[in-house]
């Protein structure tokens, strides 16, 4: 006898829930392993994930595909909202756990998920998958310099070498000099309080993060004297155990943190401020510039992908328009033709025609025009080969 329609309902919300409570456990086995165990834990680690995965999916729904991926807290809102619409315009599934750029990697390669969604591309320390895989950018957007400071009302302004001081803590209080000097009222001194500045910074294996550490590398290396790195505290040039670093997992950890933290600090992508205010950011040209929609898509057109259909981002790029940190996150997906790859294409054909259409509204940058031309070739590679 077929399943009553309110019958199928509930067994669908329980898988969602089943697997939903299975990715979190299983980012948990990663995070706390790469972290605090050490990598040779992980092949201890990963058969514990993997039956955990295995038992998310007893019972399935005959009705529909699943999808299961993981990956990028930055895109995450954007994902969220493009997987619910998704669901209700076919019928399919997806369930997504943001694991951060790293661990989404991670699964991927380990064949825990059908898709990965990373700001940045496999390093080369990073195990790739065996199987040949394809980048498509799906959604670009600003990293936002967050920060909450409520003794002062007034956005802040802060030069690239400033920017650099305050994350690498050559820079200390709100009321340095050198941020009083950028951000003078006339002629007049700006009246900002004498608060600690607390640095909020990503834990985990984060594409935003290497993304952060790559552009104060590339702006200001005098300074900021290590290359951009996912794990935040390998790019740190100094001693990060001080007392003004404060460290969360996840762009929602980060959100957390700073929402409860006077004086903080952080990057992040901007639909994560929630009220709190954004460093207008000096560009090549010398122009502060808000993380806007608008400016990070001037900034990410200017830059065509490579054959592999990976960004090479020049973050010193001078148009007076553009603001600098921003990004592209990557859908990471098999050309291996299956059942679950032609439904990889369909999502993310979706997320390129439907969903980029009111990314805007959560503070994305839609991919448009040559890009989407390109990435919409890149999906069509997906589910290809035999």
């Amino acid at each position: 006898m077929a399943d009553r329609p309110e019958q199928s309902s509930i067994n669908c919300s329980f898988i969602h829930l089943k697997f939903t409570l299975s990715l979190l456990i299983i980012t948990k086995i990663y995070t706390t392993t790469r972290y605090t165990i050490g990598m040779k834990f992980k092949f201890i680690a990963l058969p514990i994930a993997l039956a955990i995965f295995a038992n998310a999916f007893f019972i399935t729904p005959s009705h529909a595909d699943n999808l299961q991926g993981a990956g990028s807290t930055f895109a995450a809102n954007f994902i969220d909202r493009c997987r619910v619409e998704f669901m209700k315009s076919t019928g399919d599934s997806v369930v997504y756990g943001a694991s951060g750029s790293g661990a989404g990697k991670n699964m991927f390669t380990n064949g825990i998920t059908d898709f990965a969604m990373s700001d940045v591309p496999y390093s080369g320390s990073e195990q790739k998958p065996s199987k040949e895989f394809t980048y498509v950018p799906l959604v670009a957007g600003p990293i936002g310099i967050i920060y909450k400071l409520d003794e002062y009302k007034i956005t802040i302004k802060m030069s690239r070498d400033t920017l650099a001081k305050v994350f690498a803590g050559q820079i200390t209080m709100w009321n340095d000099p050198q941020i009083l000097k950028e951000n003078m009222i006339g002629a007049r001194l700006p009246k900002i309080p004498a608060t600690k500045i607390r640095v909020v910074y990503r834990v985990d294996g984060s594409g935003t993060s290497e993304v952060f550490t790559s552009y104060l590398n590339a702006v200001a290396p005098a300074i900021w004297t290590k290359p951009g790195n996912k794990n935040f505290g390998t790019a740190f040039p100094g001693d990060i155990s001080r007392q003004y670093m404060n460290s969360a997992s996840g762009s929602h950890g980060i959100a957390m943190v700073q929402g409860t933290t006077n004086g903080s600090i952080g990057y992040n992508e901007i639909s994560y401020a929630r009220g709190l205010k954004t460093v207008s950011v000096e560009n090549e040209a010398g122009r502060f510039m808000q993380p806007t929609v608008g400016a990070a898509s001037v900034f990410l057109g200017d830059f065509v992908p490579d054959k592999s259909g990976v960004v090479k981002i020049n973050y010193k790029n001078p148009n007076k328009l553009s603001y600098n940190i921003s990004t592209f996150t990557y859908g990471i997906a098999y050309k291996e033709k299956n059942s679950k790859n032609d439904s990889v294409k369909k999502f993310f054909n979706f997320m390129l025609d439907t969903c980029g259409k009111k990314a805007e509204d959560l503070g994305y940058s839609p991919i448009r025009s040559a890009m989407l031309k390109f990435s919409k070739a890149r999906v069509a590679e997906i589910s290809s080969k035999p």
